[in-house]
């Protein structure tokens, strides 16, 4: 186990599972301390908001640091102890019931990778009604530290998937533009496919980029470790610069023109960057037409803006295949 802080140095977090230990700190007992002892026989990130120095406390630094752990955390551990002290002009544990309804709203509804653990002792008031809304999702509560600890390292403890994705154009204001994505800057494009791949995307999953990353210094903010397929903005960018291809294969685990990967059920499939490139006699993965087009008779687009800008799993792969291979009808391919 690493332990991170808010007074942690910058370092690249994408290596290892972060758990982030979400819940009240003021009035409330030093639970996080004793969770970090807990997860400390696991090889994961343990993200830490409690500051043992409260001197020269910085608002915003505190709330943008916690924000990104938050984003970047594959679980997220909400524990909500029984109060031990009031605090002059704040309900307990105020801030942790907006940041539990906030990424419930973030990954349970939407149905993500990112999985978030709740805990309530019985003593908290309010629990009740808590528990209420959360039944209706079939979102479990649990009421011991000891059983929310236990699901947590459970998740932790999960293996990896298989994601694929294509297009992304990391800082991009042209795919941006020219793609209509709905974004009013680069900026907010960028944290949004963040966000959205490290919701799907664990850091033990394996992801296949098909090609156009974009900006590579985006690639410490992402899960996963990241094949890449050359798409043609890499191909012609490394013609011009030919030290640009050791550069990307520091960046990801391989860096291919081409790939035949065999599924989980044993059947191959060809990744390719664009779709006249793809085999014949093969089902295709493919991007570069960004959302023009989602399925062609033998192969799926990936991309990023064919898919709510965001990577898709090996079943996502399996459900399409075997829809557009066996019950989609010529009229879904004029």
């Amino acid at each position: 186990m690493e332990l991170i802080t808010p007074v942690s140095p910058e370092r690249d977090y994408a290596n290892k599972k972060i758990v982030f230990l979400a819940g009240p700190i003021k009035g409330a007992p030093d639970w996080q301390s004793q969770a970090v002892k807990d997860l400390a026989d696991l090889d994961v990130y343990v993200a830490n908001p409690r500051r043992e120095n409260v001197q020269n406390f910085n608002l915003d630094m505190q709330v943008d640091w916690e924000s990104r752990f938050l984003a970047s955390a594959d679980v997220i551990m909400f524990w909500i102890p029984p109060k031990v002290a009031d605090v002059a002009g704040r309900d307990y544990a105020q801030t942790s019931r907006f940041e539990l309804a906030e990424w419930m709203a973030k990954t349970h509804y939407n149905h993500t990778r990112k999985q978030v653990v709740i805990g309530i002792d019985d003593a908290f008031f309010g629990k009740s009604y808590i528990v209420k809304r959360l039944q209706t999702e079939n979102v479990p509560v649990y009421s011991t530290y000891a059983e929310t600890l236990n699901k947590v390292r459970s998740l932790l403890n999960s293996g990896g998937r298989v994601f694929f994705t294509s297009d992304t154009h990391f800082g991009s204001s042209r795919a941006m533009t020219l793609s209509r994505r709905p974004f009013i800057s680069v900026k907010e494009m960028d944290t949004a496919l963040i966000l959205n791949w490290n919701n799907e995307v664990a850091s033990d999953d394996l992801v296949y980029h098909l090609g156009d990353f974009g900006d590579l210094n985006i690639r410490p903010y992402l899960h996963g470790k990241i094949h890449l397929i050359l798409g043609n903005y890499e191909t012609d960018a490394i013609k011009e610069n030919a030290d640009l291809e050791q550069q990307l294969k520091k960046c990801f685990a391989d860096v291919l023109p081409h790939n035949t990967l065999t599924l989980k059920n044993g059947e191959p499939v060809y990744l390719t960057h664009k779709p006249s490139e793809c085999k014949k006699d093969m089902f295709n993965l493919f991007g570069h037409i960004h959302g023009l087009r989602k399925v062609s008779t033998n192969g799926l687009n990936v991309g990023v803006d064919a898919n709510h800008f965001r990577p898709i799993s090996e079943d996502d792969v399996l459900f399409f295949k075997n829809a557009i291979l066996n019950h989609y009808d010529y009229e879904v391919f004029l």
